[in-house]
């Protein structure tokens, strides 16, 4: 009875009774090639998704820069209105990196200070150029007929509404739209705009392939 009991036993808990004579439970591991073939499969699950992560990850912080960058034009926009004058949005490249400050276009100093309102971004921006595919008024503002200038610094008059660039220290009344290219250099290259509407309206946007969106 004792025997039949132990075979039982054992019957349900394979290889976990003790060889005959020895004494020992016998406990069955991973082999090698199990293990390889596990660590095989978590490599080609991480070369598949670090792509997608770090693509996520550039288009997260472009977005958030470009936030910044509009940011700063609305803040220089109010500039202006506070001020009674003409604002002046630089947009420079210091030490590597894409600065941005605003100054009242009748400040005797128009080098950046401390106390401007500016805007530092990451040094894998850069300005200068443009896209192949660019944005037209069409496509920003629903009117053929309004003038822009791409890439240069916006200017706004005393009633916060973008004008053509005056003589320093004077105000401008020329009602201008601008649009600004910025490109970003990472995994992939990105670009994106900031445009200000004549009627001053500030949008970002986001060239996907060839077509531009918000």
């Amino acid at each position: 009875m004792h025997i039949e009991n132990k075979t039982r036993v054992c019957a349900i808990r394979v290889n976990a009774c003790p060889e005959e004579g020895t004494g020992a439970v016998r406990a069955r591991g991973f082999s090698l090639v199990e293990l390889l073939i596990v660590m095989a499969v978590m490599l080609i699950i991480a070369a598949m998704t670090t792509p997608i992560t770090l693509n996520t990850m550039d288009a997260y912080k472009l977005r958030g820069s470009m936030s910044s960058v509009s940011g700063l034009a609305q803040r220089c926009r109010v500039l202006a209105l506070q001020k009674n004058t003409t604002s002046h949005l630089y947009f420079t490249t210091n030490a590597g990196a894409v600065t941005m400050y605003c100054k009242a276009n009748n400040d005797p100093t128009q080098t950046l200070q401390t106390s401007d309102p500016q805007l530092r971004l990451d040094t894998r921006f850069s300005i200068g150029t443009t896209p192949s595919t660019t944005l037209n008024a069409t496509m920003m503002w629903g009117s053929s007929g309004s003038t822009f200038s791409s890439n240069s610094d916006p200017y706004f008059n005393s009633r916060g509404l973008p004008c053509s660039a005056p003589s320093a220290g004077a105000a401008c009344s020329t009602i201008n739209g601008y649009v600004y290219y910025l490109k970003y250099s990472s995994h992939t290259t990105r670009w994106a705009a900031v445009s200000v509407s004549p009627a001053a309206r500030m949008q970002n946007w986001f060239l996907d392939s060839n077509s531009w969106g918000n």
